[in-house]
């Protein structure tokens, strides 16, 4: 499913500053459904401050990430340290996103990818995870 050339893309970033246990990732997974149902087809985990995932979660962002993409989405990692795509790889789910450098560059490659020159952007700080609506 292709977006034209001048509709508006609605990319969500999630910026995660610390390690995420099993409720953080259940809590994330729910930020992502709650933005998809916003429209927001498109959804960037920045995960440069996070160094240890809890793998049981992991699933739960892969599934995720599976109903991104029947919206014709997708769900991208950006920032993943070598010891998070450690964990990806052992739990089997490392296939399951796309990954990035940084946002920016995901942001323009996802834009570039669906040819589109507007945006619409929401970026989140993830601290704590309970006051993100």
């Amino acid at each position: 499913m292709g977006h034209r050339e001048n509709q508006k893309l609605k990319v969500m970033v999630l910026k995660l500053d610390r390690d995420i246990d099993v409720h953080d990732m259940e809590r994330i997974c729910e930020v992502v459904d709650a933005y998809r149902s916003r429209g927001f087809s498109f959804s960037i985990l920045d995960l440069g401050g996070v160094h240890h995932v809890n793998g049981v979660g992991l699933r739960r962002l892969s599934q995720a990430a599976v109903r991104l993409r029947a919206s014709g989405g997708e769900l991208a990692i950006s920032g993943m340290s070598g010891p998070l795509r450690n964990i990806f790889q052992t739990v089997g789910v490392y296939n399951d996103f796309e990954y990035f450098g940084s946002c920016t560059r995901g942001i323009e490659a996802i834009k570039q990818k669906r040819g589109a020159r507007d945006l619409d952007l929401a970026v989140i700080r993830g601290r704590g995870l309970n006051g993100i609506h």
